[in-house]
C-alpha cells in the first residue's frame, strides 16, 4: 500500500453525503473536489502505510470507545465541509434559482413582513460526575421557549437517548422559526433524565437575526456547543 493521507477518504466520504443533502447546490465532481481541497487544507494530514493503519484510524473515528475525541473530529470535518460548500458556492456565484425545487410557494415569494430565524445546531455530551465516563441511555429533551423543539428533518430525534455509538454525545438541529420580528431572543431548555441519576435541567438564551431564507442544514457559523453535562447518581 502506498503512502496515503487518510483524511482524503474521510473528507470525500463526508462531503459526498453532505452535498447530497444540500438542496441549495447542484453537486458535481468539480464541486466535490473543490470542497475537499478547501477542507483538507485546514485539517492536519494523517498518513498511513498499511491496511491495518487505515483500519485503526477508521476505528478512531467510528468505534474505538477509548478515544473520546472521535466524534468531535467528525463534527469538525462536517463543519469544515459545510463551510467549504458555502465559500465555493459564493465564489462560483451559483444562481439562486437552484433553490426553486426545494422551496414551498410561500418561500419563493418572501414575505418582507416575516423573517426566518435559523436556529443553531446543538451538540453536547452527558457524563457521570464521578467516573467522567459517558452516560448511556440518558434521555435528552430540547425545548425552545418552553415548547418541545421541532427538528429541521425527521432524522433529528427529540427527545434523544445517548448510546454507545455516540459515546455519550447528543446533537439536534431545530427547525427554523418564522417571525415578524427581525431580532429575536430565544430560550433554549435542556432536560436530561436517566433512571440511575438525578435529573438535570439547563437553560440558555441566545439571540438571532431573521433572514429571508431557511437553512435546514448545519452551518459552520451556527454551532452551539453545550459542552459536557455531569450527572450525579441518584441518592448520592
Amino acid at each position: 500500500m502506498k503512502l496515503k493521507n487518510y483524511q482524503e477518504d474521510l473528507v470525500l466520504y463526508v462531503a459526498d453525503i453532505v452535498m447530497k443533502d444540500r438542496p441549495d447546490i447542484e453537486a458535481d465532481e468539480n464541486l466535490l473536489h473543490d470542497v475537499a481541497a478547501y477542507t483538507l487544507n485546514r485539517l492536519p494530514p494523517r498518513y498511513i502505510l498499511s491496511e491495518r493503519g487505515f483500519t485503526r484510524l477508521a476505528a478512531d473515528h467510528w468505534v474505538d470507545s477509548d478515544n473520546e475525541d472521535g466524534l468531535a473530529s467528525l463534527v469538525e470535518v462536517l463543519i469544515l465541509v459545510n463551510k467549504a460548500i458555502d465559500i465555493v458556492k459564493s465564489r462560483r456565484k451559483i444562481e439562486s434559482s437552484t433553490w426553486g425545487a426545494a422551496q414551498s410557494p410561500e418561500e419563493e415569494i418572501p414575505d418582507v413582513r416575516k423573517f426566518w430565524h435559523n436556529l443553531p445546531y446543538l451538540i453536547g455530551r452527558v457524563l457521570d460526575k464521578e467516573s467522567r465516563k459517558p452516560v448511556l441511555d440518558a434521555c435528552v429533551r430540547v425545548t425552545i421557549d418552553g415548547r418541545l423543539a421541532e427538528p429541521a428533518e425527521r432524522g433529528w430525534l427529540n427527545p434523544y437517548c445517548t448510546n454507545a455509538g455516540t459515546k455519550g454525545f447528543y446533537s439536534f438541529l431545530p427547525k427554523p422559526i418564522r417571525s415578524r420580528s427581525k431580532n429575536r431572543i430565544f430560550t433554549l431548555g435542556l432536560r436530561i433524565e436517566h433512571r440511575d441519576y438525578e435529573p438535570v435541567s439547563l437553560e440558555r438564551k441566545f439571540d438571532t437575526v431573521g433572514e429571508l431564507t431557511t437553512y435546514q442544514y448545519i452551518r459552520s457559523d451556527q454551532i452551539l456547543n453545550l459542552s459536557d453535562t455531569y450527572l450525579v447518581p441518584a441518592g448520592s
